[in-house]
This record gives structure tokens, C-alpha cells and sequence, in this order.
């Protein structure tokens, strides 16, 4: 009888340790938080879901999602946070945050008060996505995957599912990011978001989030935004890159679409005469996943080459425009010529100018023509 006794009272003595822990169900989850800055006070859009809704990613259920986004305004991000603590009936945990989007304005704020708050919260990882939007925050937030999909596993929580497809702007998480923005001479690429109607069913219409751009930051300024083919450079000196295509035309019209996977890209600085330049090389290779002319294999090459030549001469000079450094020469620099970069820059950062960049060499190879390989695709000569 005894020992039944002192092993009841063990048994209380042991759950009685979980008697101040915070019951799952009973808190909501931050899945991604946007910051804007508008009328000089800070707006913090938090993307909110349940526990059950986070289980999702595990177990696919038929309910709709129970995700909501909040508001806080405040003179500072901290105090825009707890505006929001005013109006929530559960706890709000942000171990499970995904994704920190950035409008515009609230980067032109500077980076330092921006993340110092996500720095010093412990309930917070290193590992966030960080994004940036010329659109608006709740737009944003409010757009949820379908076909029934968690939203883990949409572009806040899973960006390098299509990332791996297609090729154009590496997602970043936040200690990669704030790495970057501490090493001598070197900027910080985000993937920049919008909000497009791409998508439909029989019933309704999806808008979707699209990679649209690439935001620059230095240190603690905003560079500026590349849209459209004015990123397309950055794709070939990204370590990163997984697959990504080009078009190849003749006249205006199409002729093929390459497949290329992984490049290799080699920077070189050169100083001559107290100024220094830079030397580009990519080596690349892929085949053809699209034919609508007939072509040789050599004229397929060359414009291969070309075109991927002129992709990065043509970002480079747009994020000149910007005063950005878009593919961190400064850095290399720093890298290879330590000595030279504290003579050449100012403040750590190196003047560039379009002549900065002198010669760039990419070897292109088509190395199959795609999995019909029974159609000849490709003349002997040109």
C-alpha cells in the first residue's frame, strides 16, 4: 500500500512540472511578417495561423485554412508588435516565423532598427526568408496556396521549390542576409514580390506570389529594385542557380529555348595605374528544350554565349543606376586584394563605373537536345 502511494505521488510530482507550459492549440503561430513605414510611423502586418493549420504541412485536410493577418502601428517595429498584443485573445508565438517581407519605404528606414528586433527576440531563428515588395503588405500576407496546400509550404515558407525549376533570384534567409551585410565591400540581393492573378479554377481566381525583381541593400542603404530582364544577369553568378532558360531568336522570331543548369562564374580584379577592373567568366552548359527553327549546333552556341554575355553587362549598368554593386566586385576585391581595396574605396565602398567592368567571357555548351533525341534538330553546318 505504501509503495503505491509514493509511486501516485511521484507520478503527481511529474506532470505538476507541465503545469505553466503553454498549451499548443491554445497559441497562434507567425508565419510571416511584412514591415512598412507610413506617415513616419512603423506598420507591422503579422500572417497568423493556428496549430492545427501549421499540422497541415504534415497532413493534408478539406478544411479551409484558419489563417489570418494583423495590424500594428507604432513609433518603433517593437511597439507596432505590441499594438497588435493588445487585440489578441491567445498568446502569439514566433518560433515558427518563415519569412520577413519589406516594403520600400520601410527599407529607405535603414536595416539596423528593422532587424535589431528580430535579433534580440530568443523566440526567433537565423533562419527567415527575407523578401522585399513594392506592393502592399496585405495583399501580400492574404494570398494562401491552393488546392487545399498549408500555407508552409507556399513561397514565404518554401521558396526553393520554384526557386530549383526556374532560376532567377536566389531566396535568402536572414543569417546569409546579415552576413552579407556585414562583410567588408559587400552588397545584399533579396528576392523582390508581387502579387499576380495567374492562376484560376472553375469557380474562382487565385492570385499567386511572383519573384518579380532583386532589391540591393549596402550596409544600411536600400539600392534600389531591378524588374523584368534587367535582373536576368544575376541568375549566371549565383551559386545558387539550379536550372534556368534562354531564348534564342533570329530575325525576332523564336528559334529555341536552352536549358541551362549550374554555372560556374570566375571574378578576376586587375588594378593598372592606381584604378582597377574586372574580368567576368561563366562557364555553363545544357540542352535544348525547345526548337522551332533549324539551327547548327554552332549558331545555337554563339547565341547562347551572346545573349548571356549581354545579360550581365546589361544588370550590371542597371544596378549602377542604382548605385548598387549587384554582383559585390567591391568584395572580390576585398578577397583576393585586401591591401588595394582600403586604397581604393571610401567609407568600404569602391566607385564603379561601367568601364569597372571590362571584359566579360562565357562559355556555352549545348551539351544534348532534349529527351526526343530521334528528330534531328540540329544541321551539320551553319
Amino acid at each position: 500500500m505504501m509503495k503505491s502511494i509514493t509511486s501516485m505521488m511521484i507520478i503527481f510530482l511529474l506532470l505538476t512540472g507541465c503545469m505553466n507550459a503553454n498549451e499548443i492549440e491554445r497559441m497562434y503561430y507567425v508565419h510571416g511578417v511584412g514591415l512598412d513605414y507610413v506617415d513616419e510611423k512603423y506598420e507591422v502586418h503579422i500572417q497568423v495561423m493556428n496549430f492545427h493549420t501549421m499540422a497541415k504541412e504534415m497532413q493534408s485536410t478539406f478544411e479551409e485554412a484558419e489563417t489570418i493577418v494583423a495590424k500594428g502601428v507604432g513609433p518603433t517595429p517593437v511597439m507596432a508588435i505590441h499594438d497588435i498584443y493588445q487585440s489578441t485573445p491567445q498568446r502569439i508565438y514566433w518560433g515558427h516565423l518563415s519569412a520577413l517581407v519589406f516594403t520600400e519605404a520601410a527599407l529607405n528606414t535603414g536595416m539596423t532598427e528593422l532587424l535589431d528586433d528580430f535579433l534580440r527576440f530568443n523566440e526567433i531563428r537565423y533562419t527567415p526568408w527575407i523578401f522585399s515588395t513594392k506592393s502592399n503588405i496585405d495583399d501580400l500576407l492574404t494570398v494562401f496556396p491552393f488546392l487545399d496546400a498549408s500555407p508552409v509550404l507556399g513561397t514565404f515558407g518554401n521558396p526553393e521549390d520554384g526557386y530549383s525549376q526556374s532560376s532567377f533570384v536566389a531566396p535568402k534567409r536572414k543569417h546569409r542576409f546579415i552576413l552579407e551585410l556585414n562583410e567588408p565591400g559587400k552588397s545584399a540581393n533579396i528576392p523582390n514580390l508581387t502579387v499576380e492573378d495567374r492562376w484560376h479554377s472553375d469557380k474562382e481566381r487565385h492570385p499567386v506570389i511572383n519573384v518579380s525583381g532583386v532589391s540591393s541593400l549596402f550596409g544600411e542603404e536600400y539600392r534600389g529594385t531591378l524588374e523584368g530582364k534587367d535582373m536576368y544577369g544575376l541568375r549566371w553568378l549565383q551559386e545558387d542557380t539550379e536550372r534556368t532558360p534562354v531564348n534564342i531568336s533570329k530575325n525576332d522570331e523564336a528559334v529555341a529555348v536552352i536549358m541551362m543548369k549550374k554555372p560556374d562564374h570566375k571574378i578576376t580584379p586587375k588594378i593598372e595605374n592606381g584604378e582597377v577592373s574586372f574580368t567576368i567568366e561563366v562557364d555553363v552548359s545544357g540542352g535544348i528544350l525547345e526548337m522551332h527553327q533549324q539551327e547548327s549546333l554552332d549558331f545555337i552556341e554563339k547565341e547562347v554565349t551572346k545573349t548571356i554575355e549581354n545579360e550581365i553587362r546589361t544588370t550590371y549598368e542597371q544596378g549602377l543606376e542604382n548605385n548598387a554593386d549587384i554582383y559585390h566586385l567591391s568584395n572580390e576585391l576585398f578577397k583576393k586584394d585586401p591591401e588595394a581595396w582600403h586604397e581604393l574605396t571610401e567609407e568600404e565602398e569602391l566607385s564603379l563605373t561601367k568601364e569597372t567592368l571590362k571584359d566579360i567571357n562565357v562559355q556555352a555548351e549545348v551539351i544534348h537536345s532534349g529527351k526526343n533525341r530521334h528528330i534531328p534538330i540540329l544541321t551539320e553546318t551553319e
